[in-house]
């Protein structure tokens, strides 16, 4: 049987209207825990000669928004 990923209690997928967690708090604790950035999703890092390829926004030209 699956485990709650908040507080590893026993879930049943089938029943549980909460499911993946085993109740409304553990869901809400672990939102919490994405707003408040515990949790992250590892990015990887850009290449210095990517940025390169876009134009730095001081040499736009200011006539060509209008």
């Amino acid at each position: 049987m699956p485990r709650c990923p908040t507080c590893s209690a026993d879930v049943d997928l089938a029943t549980d209207p909460s499911a993946p967690f085993c109740s409304e708090r553990c869901r809400l604790v672990d939102l919490g825990r994405w707003l408040t950035e515990s949790y992250s999703v590892p990015a990887p890092r850009a290449n210095d000669d990517e940025s390169d390829d876009e134009a730095p926004l001081s040499d736009a030209d200011p006539d060509a928004a209008e």
